[in-house]
């Protein structure tokens, strides 16, 4: 019997529908539209392989060695280059917002031909150009593979892919993208994941610090600059907090057996039977902490009971209770995660579940 993870995230049902949710900051869930990063890409050779580079069957591999040759003034006495000490590969870079000149930057190494491995080899200088083909980045250096790693589970034994590595600090940065708002009466803040109740809830959040803003949409926030310290302001806006408001969403991974829950997942009355064991869901029952009623709180209880019957019977189990109590009580029958798989799919299909569900 495959062991069962549940990973059940913010389960609770309170008078307020997200105040389990923890507060966080603007800058964490949103970024500046005008500072943004830039992706760099460039052609290089590998060289100092140990006969695990490119075949003679990879012509641009050649190619490309042949003509750094004659750059260099040594010029090839043949057309074909037999080594296999040397791999074409595509060097990728992330370029952040405000980075200098002089500054380096990680790359991504990825070859392209039929090289086995990239171990122990060097990038020469490959330049970095953007979308606009203009170089911002100059990459050179010795390539970090992966350890292999040894999965004693699999048979045969399998190794890590060393086609593919990284170069820490390998880029140097040469041409900074320029960004300022010092022409701009207002800042565009985007969010990460669009949604109205949060981007509402942004605009409360700066307006109760005395900054005007408005949303435009689902996704963009506009913030009014009115001629102040613009690195002070975002400081303070992105460390304003608030709480997000999130969809309903079961995830659930049918390889290795994980439900990830959301807080707003809601079921409407429904009854499980399983094999010859039936699962019911109680009601909610409220209590009080406190005799005050200005001090009162809620507390939600959901019992889950498991029975097992030679002969099943399904049973209606009244509105209310929560995914939480039902996933406790699938669990407690350790269920496999095809079983599980099944039931949620047929809970979503009759209708009892108020969510997305997503197998991945």
């Amino acid at each position: 019997m495959k062991r069962i993870l549940f990973v059940i995230f913010c389960l609770s049902f309170a008078a307020s529908c997200f105040a389990a949710s923890p507060p966080v900051r603007i800058k964490d869930i949103s970024h500046i539209l005008e500072a943004r990063e830039n992706q760099l890409m460039g052609f290089g050779l590998v060289v100092g392989l140990s006969n695990t580079g490119d075949t003679q069957q990879t012509g641009f591999t050649q190619q490309a060695m042949t003509n750094l040759l004659s750059k260099m003034g040594v010029m090839p006495q043949g057309v074909d280059f037999k080594s296999r000490n040397v791999a074409a590969v595509m060097v990728t870079a992330k370029l952040p917002a405000y980075v200098k000149s002089g500054q380096k930057l990680d790359v991504t190494v990825a070859s392209m031909g039929d090289a086995t491995s990239l171990q122990g080899g060097t990038l020469l200088t490959t330049p970095l150009s953007g979308i606009d083909e203009k170089v911002y980045a100059v990459a050179q250096g010795n390539i970090l593979v992966g350890a292999p790693q040894i999965a004693p589970t699999l048979s045969p034994i399998r190794k890590s892919k060393e086609t593919a590595g990284t170069i820490p600090g390998g880029a140097l940065v040469e041409k900074e993208v320029p960004i300022t708002f010092a022409a701009q009466n207002e800042i565009t803040i985007v969010i990460d994941q669009p949604d109205n109740t949060t981007a509402n809830r942004m605009v409360q959040s700066i307006s109760r610090a005395g900054v005007t803003a408005w949303a435009e949409d689902a996704g963009t926030v506009k913030v009014s600059t009115g001629g102040s310290d613009l690195v002070g302001l975002m400081a303070r806006i992105e460390n304003l907090t608030l709480i997000p408001d999130t969809v309903a969403k079961v995830v659930i991974s049918e390889r290795t057996g994980t439900i990830v829950i959301g807080e707003n997942v809601r079921l409407a009355p429904f009854a499980v039977s399983f094999g010859g064991i039936q699962v019911s869901v109680n009601n909610l029952r409220f209590d009080s902490d406190g005799t005050d009623t200005q001090t009162t709180s809620l507390r939600t209880h959901s019992n889950a009971q498991v029975t097992k019957r030679e002969s099943v019977g399904v049973r209606a189990v009244p509105q209310g209770p929560t995914l939480g109590a039902l996933v406790r009580a699938l669990n407690s029958i350790r269920a496999n995660p095809q079983d599980l798989v099944g039931i949620l799919q047929a809970i979503k299909k009759a209708g009892a579940l108020n969510a997305d569900l997503e197998v991945m």
